[in-house]
């Protein structure tokens, strides 16, 4: 057991700024003898004490927090309103851990106490990552080459004016050369509802993925410039309270490539060119009533998104997509969990850069992780049945404060997945499109600190052929 968690501390040092995590409970402090009054009794809050936040200010916490001084709440209606705190301030991502419980009752007077351990917040990290969309692939595929990554710098600050704004550099070379920033703040203005974000990106990569032929990625390489291509956006967000978001982005994109992949396939981009600029403007809302976002176990989650890019009669692409996410508590240890995404696209299909579908942006169904189904219209099903096996807190051998105990939490599950990719144009090869998909299999999930979820998946899908996964990136 002690050589996988520390496997798994290594895996977090690459990975931590695209996982999930989860905390120690909530800790109550509310005597037997007043909860057995059940609601004959109210409290008022006298004050709410916080402690533990160095860096993060007082009011982007107190933003989360569901009751105010001078605010009565029945016993049970303060229980749930304590976890409530605790569970939204646990959702911005700032804290390795969080406690919320009445610290002192006088005569149902009582003193909230809210105490916070903040997590590292600045990380320069080397950098690694597969050149390819998931394990699977890399390992079936490509024998596991340590050709087909990615390494340099990444510098990340996760609260860089203590308003949980997040800064992000990368330096990257290896198979493609990319230089990446990123800065958004979502609380922006007094009123804490409005935020930014602005993103640049260049790559230069000798790889690309020219076709798709029997459901696989066709590959054309050159020993130097095959595709280049620099992307800038704007984001505009408000957010009102905990539980909304909403986000207007604009963009500009411009990609060229070697004429080889033209040749290859003249449909790459529109009009059969070798270069495709365009602006795109997209807008999404989102509503989050989640016990723990990273990896829920109770409640629910929406996203409505649509997008446009190209703005020409030859050039233009509208996508509208869907996605929700339940997660339904069976007893205390065992949840059921949905997340279902579908999408409609509407351009010219024949446009290869435009039909990248299932496969692709983790929309995927299990047990096909070494396929792609491209299409301009499509849904996603993925279900799973989970149940917690044990938590192991593994002793830190190395004195770091604030880490000196790293819990792991084990969940078994067994899941089943379905989907469907509809494409006009796809290849008499391409098996998997236009039917439906579907897989079964058993996974072990295991979360730790620092929003860490590793996922291990075996399935089978509808074909009879099996596929393990390894999954580490956010669900969202």
């Amino acid at each position: 057991m002690k050589h996988l968690c520390w496997f798994i501390v290594l895996l977090f040092q690459f990975f931590i700024g695209t996982t999930l995590a989860q905390t120690n409970a909530l800790k109550f402090d509310i005597s037997q003898d007043t909860l057995s009054n059940k609601d004959s009794v109210y409290f008022t809050i006298d004050s709410i004490i916080l402690k533990g936040n160095k860096r993060t200010k007082n009011y982007i916490i107190f933003r989360e927090v569901p009751f105010t001084v001078g605010e009565k709440f029945t016993p049970s209606q303060l229980t749930t309103k304590l976890e409530l705190a605790k569970n939204q301030i646990m959702n911005t991502s700032l804290f390795l851990d969080v406690l919320v419980y009445v610290e002192n009752l006088n005569n149902n007077i009582a003193t909230i106490k809210i105490d916070v351990k903040e997590r590292w917040y600045i990380f320069p990290l080397p950098y690694f990552s597969l050149a390819d969309r998931n394990f699977s692939e890399w390992i079936n595929d490509h024998n596991a080459s340590l050709e087909r990554v990615n390494y340099g710098l990444r510098f990340y600050h996760f609260n860089v004016s203590g308003r949980n704004d997040k800064l992000l550099l990368n330096l990257i070379t290896g198979y493609s050369k990319q230089i990446q920033f990123s800065y958004s703040n979502p609380f922006s203005n007094k009123n804490l509802k409005n935020g930014f974000a602005v993103a640049f990106a260049y790559v230069n990569q000798k790889e690309i993925n020219a076709s798709t032929i029997g459901n696989k990625l066709n590959r054309v390489r050159l020993d130097n410039f095959i595709r280049e291509g620099v992307t800038t956006s704007f984001t505009y967000s408000y957010r009102p309270d905990s539980k909304y978001r909403y986000y207007i982005s604009l963009g500009y994109n411009h990609e060229t490539v070697a004429d080889t992949v033209i040749k290859l396939n003249p449909n790459f981009y529109p009009n059969g060119l070798n270069k495709n600029g365009y602006i795109s403007i997209s807008a999404m809302t989102q509503f989050y009533n989640l016990d723990y976002i990273p990896f829920p176990r109770k409640g629910f989650f929406y996203q409505l998104s649509v997008s446009n890019s190209g703005f020409a009669i030859d050039n233009n692409l509208l996508q509208i997509g869907v996605k929700t996410i339940n997660a339904i508590p069976i007893n205390k240890n065992m949840f059921y969990y949905t997340r279902n995404w579908g999408i409609v696209k509407l351009g010219d299909g024949s446009i290869y850069t435009n039909q990248s579908l299932l496969g692709y942006n983790n929309m995927y169904v299990r047990a096909y992780e070494s396929y792609v189904i491209d299409g301009m219209a499509g849904f996603v099903s993925n279900n799973s049945l989970y149940q917690k096996l044990f938590k192991y807190v593994f002793k830190n051998p190395i004195k770091i404060k604030g880490h000196e105990r790293i819990p792991f939490n084990f969940y078994a599950k067994v899941f089943g997945d379905f989907g469907y990719a509809h494409n006009r144009y796809s290849n008499i090869s391409d098996k998997f499109s236009n039917i439906f998909l579907t897989s079964v299999g058993v996974g072990l999930d295991i979360t730790t600190i620092y929003d860490l979820v590793f996922r291990l998946e075996y399935g089978i899908n509808h074909t009879g052929n099996t596929a393990f996964g390894i999954r580490m990136k956010s669900e969202f």
